[in-house]
């Protein structure tokens, strides 16, 4: 049976968060094991006191979790507003990121799986997204490394060679009507964040960087787009246009705009 490839993308996370779910069930579920002896010297309505209270904990866990994968695997909208946000960034990450490691699964398929989810849920939402200050974050590795031209200054110093991806990116943002930055890092990054403030984000990025980003702009939604690392990571990398041009269109609700440059 074929896996459809929007869902393919999901479904490391989405496995490692249901399994999370199981282990957590059956965590409490022990416990009450555990107690329920004491529980009865106390009373009859101590112990079903204490089950209405973890069936009601369970039900309530259960439920949130199951709107928050209805939301990623349909993208349609059924979380309340930044709903399933903090629940994915704050517990689920660090949960499956621990899971995969015991698993063996590695950090950064477990990272690629979770942007691909947090997209999911950005598209999901789209109809409530306020796009009115969108910003392109950048990483200074699209840059040629033989251009002399210094863009983490400024993106517009880029003199359009044709040797990566700057100018197209910058022409695709201008269209959109999106502020467009290169940041060299993290910390940088966040610096554009505060100073900026802007109510989303398409961020171009490795994955490593994209999760931290992601976990750092919040409660700010940013969508995530992984770069492509021809000649390994930091180094000349590149990126699928067609996706960032999907990307903006997703965020401003609108067709997407772009036909690809010519290359030297």
């Amino acid at each position: 049976m074929n896996v459809p490839p929007m869902f393919a993308e999901k479904k490391t996370f989405l496995g490692l968060s249901v399994l999370s779910l199981v282990i957590l069930a059956g965590g409490v579920l022990l416990l009450f094991w555990l107690v329920w002896p004491r529980l009865e010297l106390v009373g009859r309505w101590a112990t079903l006191s204490v089950a209405g209270l973890a069936a009601l904990f369970l039900l309530t866990v259960s439920g949130g979790l199951f709107l928050l994968f209805l939301s990623a695997v349909t993208e349609r909208d059924f979380l309340f507003p930044r709903g399933g946000k903090p629940v994915t960034v704050k517990v689920l990450y660090p949960i499956n990121q621990m899971l995969g490691f015991v698993l063996g699964i590695g950090k950064e398929r477990v990272g690629e799986s979770f942007v691909a989810f947090n997209n999911a849920l950005v598209r999901a939402s789209r109809k409530r997204l306020d796009a009115s200050r969108l910003l392109v974050l950048l990483p200074h590795c699209l840059q040629s490394s033989r251009c002399r031209q210094r863009v983490t200054a400024g993106i517009s110093n880029c003199q359009g060679c044709g040797g990566c991806r700057l100018a197209e990116l910058s022409a695709l943002a201008r269209q959109a009507g999106a502020a467009i930055t290169v940041a060299t890092g993290g910390t940088l990054a966040r610096r554009v964040i505060a100073d900026l403030r802007p109510t989303i984000i398409l961020a171009v990025a490795c994955e490593r960087d994209l999760v931290s980003g992601i976990q750092d702009a919040y409660p700010v939604p940013v969508y995530g787009i992984l770069n492509q690392r021809p000649n390994g990571p930091c180094r000349d990398t590149t990126v699928d246009m067609e996706l960032v041009a999907r990307g903006l269109s997703t965020l401003l609700d609108r067709p997407p705009a772009w036909t690809p440059a010519p290359r030297p």
